[in-house]
């Protein structure tokens, strides 16, 4: 089951909360919550408000436990900018843009079913490319002198 909060119209640019988005993306709940609150960034306490209003949303749905959530998805688009016009030399303007943005959090408690391929795929690419690096021997060149 899954459940999503949003917040539309926040007063950060949407490249901002984007990189505090990246930090929680498809991790636990719990864990999340710890990293934002040690992160020194202006969004992450609206992020964390955020995540913390989709858990209340999933727990509200389906009584899901705080345990067994992840971070299906979280992403931040671009909202409309506020323009306005400041004074500069000679008589010009010169444009100031103030920008907006859209943030969304969904969590899931199917995480694990969902992506168990996906990480046995990773796990035997990755045995596969061990394997293949220990079997290599090392080989010797021949250096030719001339007189």
């Amino acid at each position: 089951m899954q459940a999503r909060a949003e917040f539309k119209y926040l007063r950060l640019p949407d490249r901002k909360i984007r990189v505090i988005m990246e930090l929680v993306k498809g991790i636990k709940v719990d864990k999340a919550f710890n990293i934002l609150k040690f992160t020194n960034k202006r969004g992450s306490d609206i992020v964390h408000k955020l995540l913390r209003s989709a858990v209340d949303n999933i727990s509200k749905k389906s009584g899901a436990n705080l345990d067994n959530l992840y971070i299906f998805s979280a992403y931040a688009n671009q909202g409309p900018r506020f323009k306005k016009l400041h004074a500069r030399a000679m008589g010009r303007g010169g444009m100031i843009t103030r920008k907006f943005c859209h943030a969304c959090i969904i969590v899931s408690d199917e995480y694990i079913e969902k992506n168990k391929k996906a990480m046995n795929k990773i796990k035997k690419a990755a045995a596969a490319k061990a394997k293949a690096v220990e079997v290599k021997p090392a080989e010797k060149k021949e250096v030719k002198l001339k007189k």
